[in-house]
């Protein structure tokens, strides 16, 4: 018999803990939830204290009565899922479902998936927490009441499916979806303001020379406009060319000389060690990690990677923490470290600490490694490359957090500037990294870019961003420069203008997302990868450039619950709600008294809603056309639609007609290649609301298709691996990369099987005739030695490129197409072939700004002539 089972959540962290524990324990998985409610159904009893009706999950049945079998041949059950509310219920859940096995129970929780951290849970056991339980229930059941409720709303006021998939109203993930629309509107009412900033190149007694911006003019303060502030009557904004050229003249004649020259040190505090939203942020804003592949990959970090002799290991602590708290041995560990790896100057005198916001839970460590002695580098070969980059950051996070303040020396140099009875003056900033530093862990740079959470150490703007003065020049340092100098004007470059305009606010990622739902209390750290998932995983959200862009739908969505639900958009509300769940967890408040509280009223809202024969304010509402119904005659009013409007007769539902407001051109056939899958031809069809073309079967029907063939539109570019499929675009939806792949990516090699003998043709008919007697009684014969199965051509192939190629061919190799690199900022056309290396720029038109959005296209699975 064996002592005692463990059961804990994967079978990656099963495998790590049974390594430490050895002899005497069984580790099992349950893979997540085993209960939850199931998915059709309210599954709620409203009029019984909104009892819960949970089920064992289909696929996980047979392992429940593993646990189960387990359960009844151990001493002890240890129930060990991830230290959390989704934890809690899920040991609560496997306690319901083993306590037929009559054995003691008893929760522990492993905030590290060490000998040290298993040995710790261990000697710290309790029984289920119900209260944390019940929180996280309450937030379940709130949510299915909520989705349930108000999903058909949205299927009556907008549309039943887009894409294949039903609509629903998450109580979150509206409220994050308002964020990103209201980040839009914001976007669309902005006016951009222009502006002239002007500055001088001037040289001093020494090289090199230097840029001065102007700061006076005619005894006003020079601003650059700011949509967050006024500008004040002892203030100017140079707004034209006339007036710029005009300052321009004036200071090309001018004498200029040093009225100041103030020198002062700059201290940059190191930031926190990552919480889980400043580790998304981080790993968005440097990686290009969504939020949720950012958590895949510190899970795998945290439940265990094998490093080689020392076998599975878990490299960093429990990974959803809202605190920056860290232990006294890991202080310890770091800044012994860091005193042996940079030396005694790069530790400060008292371990650092850093201030945890007053809403956290502080149930965990801050994200951190598990021991200083495996080092990234060291366990890098253990590592595949996205788990090597994320735990790199949270490594060098850890150590940095732990180091001196980065030192600079800055100077700042006032310049007089005078022509004839006209003065201006002219600032020149500049500074010089003294002491590296935290900066030393990341690799030190004079102009290291702000970190997250450096923001809660570091509250002045310029100890943010490094560059002095105006913000926007470049960190360098000044000559030598005393009061009194006179300056020479350098030319060229001489006085230089150029126009500028002011920019709308940024459009929410992934990475700045979390931060504002973070800062509004929305979510916590166990649900802001989930949340900003489902927003795109649900059409209300594409991913363009990183920047969440909502969509038409998501537009009309935010726009009906905003009127018609304002609480379930409400920022404050959905906060409030966060703060209730926590009082749950701490037992003091009811959680059957929270839900009534709040469903109660939802329900009315929702009943009238339902009720109500015409939209109420916010939906989209049938608009009058001139159109003429060309199969009744009877007028056409113009209807909202989630890709594009269309016109419906309002003789509906005698006459059902419908026309698309941009219909798609009509199908063409696709010359040179049939349906692989019917032989039909294939058809050129263009995606609704989009241009986007693909291939579809002719086979297809809206309904009863016989044939449901698709495809991606070749783009003519045969792949260069296999000489045989066409390079199409992948994976372009629901938020993910795309990248241009072989049509004949991961396609398993087909084989022509040579024809079957009549022997064993006959042996299969003999079965079906006679039955299994028969089939084994025919004589079967196999094919003759040395006939093989011949490959077709269309082999498997793995080939993939993740930038757009242009059938353009290699002016330096031959290889037959480049593709488009560099990004906006430094467009280039390159050749990717090995060995190659041609690269030259591409020349584009500007796009500073993000465009405010106008008509949203969007590309469903659906074509115009379904």
């Amino acid at each position: 018999m064996s002592n005692a089972l463990v059961i804990v959540e994967s079978p990656a962290k099963a495998k790590t803990i049974q390594k430490y524990l050895g002899k005497g324990y069984t580790v099992m998985a349950s893979k997540g939830h085993i209960r939850d409610l199931p998915k059709s159904g309210l599954q709620v009893d409203i009029e019984h204290g909104y009892a819960p009706h949970y089920e064992v999950l289909e696929d996980h049945k047979s392992l429940v009565s593993e646990m189960k079998k387990a359960a009844k041949e151990s001493e002890t059950i240890f129930l060990a899922p991830d230290p959390d509310r989704e934890g809690e219920a899920i040991a609560w859940h496997i306690a319901h479902e083993l306590k037929g096995a009559k054995k003691p129970m008893i929760r522990v929780e492993f905030h590290e998936i060490t000998k040290k951290g298993v040995q710790q849970g261990l000697a710290s056991p309790r029984q289920v927490d119900e209260a944390r339980f019940n929180a996280q229930q309450a937030r379940r059941i709130l949510d299915r009441l909520i989705g349930y409720e108000l999903s058909p709303v949205l299927w009556k006021r907008l549309c039943r499916q887009v894409n294949g998939h039903y609509l629903s109203a998450g109580r979150v993930q509206s409220a994050a979806l308002r964020l990103i629309v209201d980040r839009e509107e914001e976007i669309g009412a902005f006016v951009p303001q222009e502006f002239w900033p002007v500055g001088v190149e001037l040289l001093g007694r020494a090289k090199p020379s230097f840029h001065a911006s102007l700061i006076e003019a005619g005894a006003k303060k020079v601003v650059t406009p700011s949509r967050d502030r006024v500008v004040k009557s002892t203030e100017r904004v140079i707004s034209t060319g006339a007036e710029a050229q005009g300052i321009v003249a004036d200071l090309s004649k001018s004498t200029f000389t040093v009225a100041s020259v103030d020198k002062k040190e700059r201290r940059r505090r190191a930031p926190p060690p990552y919480i889980t939203s400043s580790l998304q942020r981080d790993a968005a804003n440097r990686l290009g990690f969504s939020a949720s592949r950012t958590m895949q990959v510190a899970q795998r970090l945290y439940e265990g990677i094998d490093v080689g002799s020392d076998g599975p290991v878990g490299l960093i602590t429990y990974m959803r923490t809202d605190s920056t708290r860290l232990s006294t041995d890991s202080l310890d560990a770091a800044r012994a470290y860091i005193g042996k790896r940079f030396g005694k100057e790069f530790v400060p005198a008292t371990p650092n600490f850093f201030k945890t916001r007053s809403s956290a839970q502080d149930a965990h460590e801050a994200i951190r490694p598990t021991s200083t002695d495996y080092h990234p580098d060291a366990v890098k070969k253990s590592l595949k490359p996205d788990e090597y980059k994320v735990y790199k950051l949270i490594w060098e996070r850890f150590i940095a957090c732990q180091m001196a303040e980065a030192v600079y020396d800055q100077t700042t140099a006032i310049i007089e500037a005078l022509a004839s009875e006209k003065k201006f003056a002219l600032r020149a900033s500049g500074q010089v990294l003294k002491f590296a530093g935290w900066l030393e862990a990341q690799g030190a740079t004079e102009s290291a870019e702000a970190v997250a959470g450096e923001e809660a150490v570091n509250a002045e703007a310029e100890a943010v961003n490094l560059a002095a003065g105006e913000g926007d020049e470049e960190d360098k340092s000044l000559p030598p420069l005393e009061k009194g100098d006179v300056l020479k004007l350098m030319v060229p470059p001489g006085v230089m203008t150029e126009q500028k305009f002011t920019q709308p606010v940024a459009r929410y990622n992934e990475g700045t997302l979390v931060k504002a739902l973070e800062d509004l209390g929305i979510g916590r750290p166990s649900t802001y990868a989930e949340i900003v998932s489902k927003v795109l995983s649900r059409d209300y959200v594409e991913k363009k450039d990183r920047a969440l862009i909502p969509t038409k739908l998501g537009i009309a969505k935010t726009h009906g619950l905003r009127a018609s639900f304002s609480n379930i958009v409400d920022y404050e509300f959905t906060a409030k709600i966060e703060k209730d769940l926590d009082s749950v967890e701490a037992g003091s408040e009811d959680w059957v008294k929270l839900v009534d509280r709040l469903y109660k009223p939802f329900k009315t809202l929702v009943d009238a809603e339902k009720n109500a024969k015409e939209p109420g304010a916010g939906w989209p509402k049938a608009q009058p056309s001139d159109r003429v119904c060309d199969k009744c005659g009877s007028p056409m009013v113009r209807r909202w639609g989630p890709n594009s409007d269309y016109f419906a007769c309002t003789a509906y539902p005698k006459c059902k007609n419908i026309v698309d407001e941009n219909p798609a051109p009509p199908p063409v056939v696709f010359e040179g290649r049939k349906c692989p899958k019917c032989g039909r031809d294939l058809l050129v069809k263009t995606r609704r609301g989009s241009d986007e073309q693909f291939l579809s079967c002719s086979g297809w029907r809206k309904k009863d298709p016989e044939c449901d063939y698709t495809s991606p539109m070749p783009s003519g570019i045969t792949c260069p691996k296999c000489g045989v499929g066409d390079l199409v675009k992948v994976g372009a939806l629901k938020g993910r990369k795309p990248f241009w792949g072989c049509t004949n990516y991961r396609t398993e090699p087909v084989v022509e099987a040579a024809p079957e003998p009549a022997t064993k043709v006959a042996a299969k008919g003999a079965k079906a005739a006679k039955g299994a007697k028969a089939a084994k009684a025919a004589k079967v014969e196999k094919p003759a030695k040395g006939a093989k199965a011949e490959k077709a051509p269309n082999v498997g192939c793995d080939y993939r490129v993740y930038f757009q190629p242009v059938k353009e061919p290699c002016p330096k190799c031959g290889a037959k197409f480049l593709v488009l690199a560099g990004g906006k900022a430094n467009p280039v056309k390159k050749c990717v072939a090995e060995g190659c290396g041609y690269e030259a720029p591409l020349e584009v038109e500007s796009d500073e700004a993000p465009q405010p959005l106008k008509s949203r296209k969007r590309g469903p699975a659906d074509d115009a002539s379904a």
